[in-house]
């Protein structure tokens, strides 16, 4: 079959072309906005778990109390008890345009000390944008993120939404960054290994358009479901990680083809009936132990199944469709532009090379190069031991970043968890608003207030039979 296969993609080579040269152009154009349909924010709850539940308990009953929005605002002079700082500030709010904002709470509408900084110099504002989800929150706040700017004070925005937003930008960026600088490396190593600019430069072709082959069906499956911007953390690596494997099978096999067939064709289905195999049954093996990630019910776990899946696949499909064509265009010409002149020399003939006496070395002392290798990984793995888990926040962006900023400012500067309380939601078996009821919940604040670690338990909501009670 594998063979048949590769006749057929010879005597089609230009049209196989073709066609991946269009889905490359529609993968480039449409696919690469894959970033702009991706959640960066949440994903780490498990439905039905009983966070989960707490917080759509708590959103039925009292609404969306996020905050959206935290706008820092500093001055060098002005403290917040000044009437000039109060108007600069509420003056600056109450022009943003109407309807984007549909609360804003700040220190002089709470009257909470919590929101003033040490010595005054600076307070915040938690705004709650309009839109019904993160993405239309995040168009909301780009229509206003250029209005937040009062004159003679210094002004950061951070929390939820411009987190959100600066991280998909980073991600972007750090991508866009990785690919450029691995790019000319990985040709150089390729140069290195294969002696010609030809055979070196096609691996790195294959993991360009897996790259932006996976990236097109991340997208597609945005459409239909939410995916997570940890998907493409996965693209990357295992696209241009899998196609240079790929391609290295691929285009070794059928240099050495060459040397013993009659034909460009006939080398062409050899290799594609002995890598081209073993490039199969790899990708569906890794593709099948990844789509075990979508077994979990987090969404950034799943997410990291279906850039898995969706990346291996279309790995595997391009290293037996546009590689295999590529060969059959190139033939003898994939040892073109050499580096060295040993590329054409017959393997029999390399038979004494530098690979063939490391393995010879390998095989003579197996258990000390086990020890060795056991070693050196564990020295790698070290830093492993110092591994702190958390989720995506303001924390992933640089110290520069204004989310960040505001992030430190506000645990420095501010009580802890001002805007980020533990949330206790409790259900009574009656209204609150009953005797029993209340008292049973003051003495439940009250019990909460004396943990250790904890500043304040305050009861921040009561409606109907459920009450919030905030933890700081």
């Amino acid at each position: 079959m594998f063979e048949a296969w590769g006749r057929f993609i010879y005597r089609r080579r230009r049209l196989v072309l073709v066609a991946a040269m269009i889905a490359v152009v529609g993968a480039a154009v449409w696919g690469t906005g894959v970033f702009g349909s991706l959640k960066s924010g949440g994903g780490f709850s498990a439905p039905g778990s009983q966070s989960q539940h707490a917080s759509d308990l708590a959103t039925r009953a009292f609404g969306r109390d996020t905050a959206d929005v935290v706008v820092l605002y500093r001055s060098a002079s002005l403290t917040v008890g000044d009437p000039a700082y109060q108007k600069a500030v509420t003056s600056a709010l109450a022009a943003l345009p109407h309807g984007t904002v549909l609360s804003a709470v700040t220190y002089w509408t709470a009257h909470s000390p919590q929101f003033a900084g040490a010595g005054g110099h600076e307070t915040y504002a938690v705004l709650r944008l309009a839109g019904s989800d993160d993405a239309a929150q995040v168009k909301t706040y780009q229509a206003i993120s250029g209005k937040l700017a009062v004159p003679g004070l210094t002004v950061h925005a951070g929390g939820q939404i411009p987190s959100e937003l600066a991280i998909n930008d980073q991600v972007k960026s750090d991508i866009g960054r990785a690919e450029g600088l691995s790019m000319p490396l990985l040709l150089i190593l390729m140069l290195v290994i294969f002696g010609s600019l030809a055979a070196a430069s096609l691996p790195l072709a294959i993991g360009a358009v897996a790259i932006l082959g996976s990236f097109t069906a991340l997208r597609l499956l945005t459409l239909v479901t939410d995916v997570s911007i940890y998907s493409v953390n996965v693209t990357t690596i295992l696209g241009l990680g899998l196609a240079i494997d790929y391609g290295l099978f691929m285009v070794a096999r059928f240099r050495d083809e060459l040397n013993h067939r009659p034909s460009t064709e006939e080398a062409l289905a050899a290799t594609v009936a002995t890598a081209g195999r073993t490039v199969a049954v790899s990708g569906v093996t890794v593709a099948l132990a990844l789509a075990s990630l979508m077994l979990f019910p987090e969404m950034f776990l799943r997410s990291m199944g279906y850039g898995g899946v969706a990346t291996v696949l279309v790995d595997m499909l391009a290293a037996l469709t546009v590689m295999p064509a590529l060969l059959a265009v190139l033939g003898p010409r994939v040892n073109a532009l050499r580096i060295r002149r040993s590329v054409r020399r017959a393997p029999a003939e390399e038979a004494r090379g530098a690979w063939y006496r490391i393995a010879g070395s390998v095989m003579r002392r197996p258990i000390a190069y086990i020890v060795v290798i056991v070693i050196a990984l564990l020295a790698l793995g070290s830093p492993f031991r110092s591994i702190t888990w958390g989720g995506t926040d303001a924390r992933a962006l640089p110290a520069s970043a204004a989310p960040h900023v505001v992030a430190d400012a506000l645990a420095r500067d501010f009580p802890a968890n001002s805007t980020t309380p533990i949330e206790a939601v409790i259900r009574f078996g009656g209204p609150v608003t009953a005797p029993p009821a209340r008292a049973a919940l003051a003495a439940y604040a009250t019990r909460l207030d004396h943990l250790p670690g904890i500043t304040a338990a305050q009861v921040t909501g009561a409606a109907g039979d459920v009450a919030r009670v905030d933890l700081r």
